[in-house]
């Protein structure tokens, strides 16, 4: 064997046993979906579509699975005993996992959710704006969207 293929040989016995000792992320993470086999906790339908999807981790540890952002409000509001230590929700256009507290929103009646409650997020503003600019409407915080799906759901 010549030297650099021994060298690299080397680097790679000592390599994966320290990777395999790289510190853990402590951020929690979502829970897996199976599209066409989960069901949605707030509907009790399949949940088919990631742009929709979303998912909470409560305090003790449980996942709740949603087929539609606004099923994931709804629920929450009426079993505030399920107290929730992190909000998931997906990128409406890149699909990917990303924080609840931290997206952007976009309420509005020509998005085609699957429950109908006309919800969108976008992790950056700005495509959340110009999503919401197409449709004549406004980006809201989580905060607002929170309020926003209350009142249109409790009056």
């Amino acid at each position: 064997m010549n030297h650099s293929k021994r060298l690299t040989l080397y680097c790679l016995l000592f390599a994966v046993p320290l990777a395999a000792c790289a510190p853990k992320s402590t951020e929690p993470q979502p829970p897996a979906i199976a599209y066409g086999q989960d069901v949605c906790e707030g509907c009790g339908m399949i949940i088919d579509d990631a742009k929709f999807a979303a998912a909470t981790i409560t305090l003790q540890g449980k996942a709740h699975k949603f087929d539609d952002i606004g099923d994931m409000l709804v629920y929450h509001m009426d079993h505030p005993e399920e107290q929730v230590k992190v909000w998931f929700v997906h990128d409406y256009q890149t699909q990917n996992w990303m924080r609840g507290e931290t997206a952007f929103y976009v309420l509005s009646p020509q998005i085609d959710s699957p429950m109908g409650h006309g919800l969108a997020a976008f992790e950056q503003k700005s495509a959340a704006e110009a999503f919401a600019a197409e449709r004549q409407t406004t980006v809201l915080t989580f905060d607002e969207v929170r309020v926003a799906i209350h009142m249109k759901v409790h009056g």
